[in-house]
């Protein structure tokens, strides 16, 4: 297995340095929810080697930390997103995708952040897409 398909979470401090912050992820938004109040979910997710998500579309703004493996959205007019381990990626509030994870042996891991006006549901299920 090799080791790029793994996102390194330490070895970044130099000699004689304490701390170090890797940042992954800096840009100016348009896409957070305006309401005043929003719902905030973190969690860690896992896609079998070969395996797919459900269809189903964000309601709100997401962010994704690839920590192993490999990882591709489909939606039904092609591929939004590929990324491998130490890639950071938001997939699009209201598009419908599935997740997959191409690699046929290592399984895609991640972290999600999600931030979602008050009155919705992080993500919604689809049956199939439209």
């Amino acid at each position: 297995m090799s080791d790029r398909l793994r996102f390194p979470l330490s070895g970044y401090l130099r000699s004689g340095e304490s701390f170090h912050r890797n940042v992954l992820f800096e840009q100016l938004l348009t896409t957070l929810p305006a309401d005043p109040t929003v719902k905030v979910q973190i969690y860690n997710a896992e896609i079998a080697p070969g395996g797919y998500t459900n269809w189903h579309r964000h309601n709100g703004t997401t962010f994704f930390i690839a920590l192993q493996g490999t990882f591709e959205a489909h939606a039904s007019d092609g591929v939004l997103i590929r990324a491998s381990a130490g890639d950071v990626y938001s997939e699009p509030a209201g598009k419908v995708h599935r997740g997959y994870n191409p690699h046929s042996e290592l399984p895609y891991l991640c972290i999600g952040v999600a931030i979602t006006p008050a009155d919705l549901d992080h993500v919604t299920a689809v049956s199939s897409p439209s």
